[in-house]
């Protein structure tokens, strides 16, 4: 019988503000102990909040990480219970990892093979949806949003950023770089992904005001807590 080769993932949450902290506790207790934490601003429109059962614009962001096998299993506890344990209302979802530092990837995954020996499985998942990440200069997120609504997007979560570049790059290929930046993350279907990013990179694209800069990480698992 052959084995996948473990990797290390992300599970990023988001779910209602003051949430953030019961997300992490129940992680623990399943073995992920690694947890930064963000807050961030829905902008999903009123029908999807109450699918997903949030209530304000306010969101707590929730990246954990873990050897890929016990994010794994969390997961799919989560998709078979519906996240009732967790008790929080949100979304879920999983990102591999292509890289990271040697001495705590090496930790993350000996815990993993630890975890493995005790009964956990690793999944293979056809990337259903897909995470379009949006930078745009501060004050045009609502005009990119919108265009992201009309191409089939049902809502996103903005987190407030900033150009860390060196000074000296204050621009690319002659672009000016504004220092504040709005980082909007939408959850697509792969149907929609691509009419969604063509359809901004149109409108509100690096040479227009907003100099929008996408990108697009497939998800592995997408799940609906609460």
């Amino acid at each position: 019988m052959s084995h996948r080769r473990e990797v290390i993932k992300w599970i990023v949450t988001i779910v209602e503000h003051g949430q953030g902290k019961a997300v992490i506790r129940f992680y623990e207790k399943n073995q992920i102990k690694v947890h930064f934490q963000s807050k961030g601003r829905g902008t999903a429109s009123s029908d999807l909040l109450d699918v997903l059962g949030l209530g304000g614009t306010e969101r707590d962001v929730v990246f954990s990480l873990a050897a890929g096998s016990l994010c794994d299993r969390l997961m799919k506890q989560l998709r078979e219970e519906g996240g009732e344990s967790l008790r929080v209302k949100g979304i879920a979802f999983l990102l591999p990892l292509n890289a990271i530092s040697s001495i705590p990837g090496a930790q993350l995954l000996r815990q993993g093979k630890a975890e493995n020996r005790n009964g956990g499985e690793g999944m293979e998942q056809e990337q259903e949806n897909s995470l379009v990440l949006i930078v745009v200069n501060q004050g045009h997120t609502e005009e990119v949003m919108n265009t992201a609504r009309a191409a089939g997007a049902r809502g996103g979560t903005i987190l407030r950023s900033r150009w860390a570049g060196q000074e000296e790059a204050a621009s690319i290929y002659g672009i000016p770089l504004q220092a504040e930046k709005e980082l909007i993350a939408i959850v697509a279907s792969k149907e929609k992904r691509n009419v969604i990013m063509e359809t901004i990179q149109k409108k509100h694209g690096r040479e227009s005001e907003a100099g929008a800069i996408l990108c697009s990480i497939g998800l592995e698992e997408t799940v609906r807590l609460g």
